[in-house]
C-alpha cells in the first residue's frame, strides 16, 4: 500500500511547472499577509496598494486549493476525492467572498460593521477549507506531516474566531463573557495568521525547491 502511494505521488501529483506556479502563488500570499498585517502603519494614501495586496493574499490561495484538491483526488478516487472537491469549493467560495468584501469596503460601499462580519465569516470558511484540506493531506501524505498539522491549526484558529463571532451575534448580550470571548477571538485570529504564514511559506518553498 505504501509503495503504491509513493508511486502515485511521483507520477500523478502535479507536474513540475504547475508545482512551481503554485509555489510562487503560496509565497506571494504569504508575503501579502505580512504587508496587510502592517496596514495600521501605512498612511491613507496607500489604501489602493493595501487593497491590491489584500487581493493577492486571498486570490493567491486559489491555486493552492486547486493543487491540494487535485493531489488528493489523484491518490484517493473514492470518498477522499469527493471530500477534496468539496473542500476546494468551500475554500474558493471563502476566498471570493473575502476578496469581494475587501474591494467593497475600500470605497465605503460596504459599511464597517457588515464588512467586519463578512470578513470574519469568510475567514471562517477559509479556515474550514484549511482544516479539511490539511486533514486530507495528512492522511494521504501529500506533503510533510508537520506542514499538514500547521495548516490544520491555522484553519482551526480561523474557524474558531468565526464561530465565536457568530455565537456573540446570535446570543446577544453575554455580559461578563464578552471580554473573554473577544480575547479568545483575537488570540485565535493572531494564531491563525501566524500558522497560515508559516504554512504557506513552507509549502511554497517546498514546491519551488522540489525536483519532482
Amino acid at each position: 500500500m505504501n509503495s503504491l502511494v509513493h508511486t502515485t505521488s511521483s507520477t500523478t501529483l502535479s507536474p513540475p511547472r504547475r508545482s512551481r506556479g503554485v509555489g510562487w502563488s503560496s509565497v506571494a500570499t504569504g508575503v501579502a499577509l505580512i504587508i496587510v498585517g502592517e496596514k495600521p502603519y501605512f498612511p491613507a494614501s496607500f489604501s489602493l496598494l493595501i487593497l491590491l495586496t489584500t487581493l493577492v493574499l486571498y486570490l493567491g490561495m486559489i491555486p493552492v486549493a486547486r493543487w491540494i484538491a487535485n493531489g488528493a483526488a489523484a491518490r484517493d478516487l473514492g470518498d477522499g476525492a469527493r471530500v477534496a472537491r468539496a473542500a476546494e469549493v468551500i475554500g474558493i467560495t471563502g476566498v471570493l467572498v473575502a476578496a469581494a468584501t475587501a474591494a467593497l469596503a475600500l470605497p465605503r460601499w460596504l459599511p464597517a460593521v457588515p464588512a467586519q462580519v463578512l470578513d470574519t465569516s469568510s475567514l471562517g470558511v477559509i479556515g474550514l477549507w484549511l482544516l479539511l484540506a490539511n486533514a486530507l493531506a495528512l492522511r494521504l501524505r501529500l506533503f510533510n506531516r508537520a506542514l499538514a498539522v500547521l495548516g490544520a491549526l491555522s484553519g482551526l484558529s480561523w474557524l474558531l474566531a468565526a464561530v465565536i463571532m457568530w455565537a456573540e451575534l446570535a446570543a446577544g448580550n453575554l455580559g461578563t463573557l464578552i471580554p473573554t470571548l473577544e480575547a479568545i477571538r483575537m488570540i485565535g485570529g493572531y494564531l491563525a495568521e501566524l500558522f497560515y504564514l508559516l504554512w504557506v511559506l513552507w509549502l511554497g518553498i517546498w514546491l519551488l525547491v522540489r525536483k519532482r
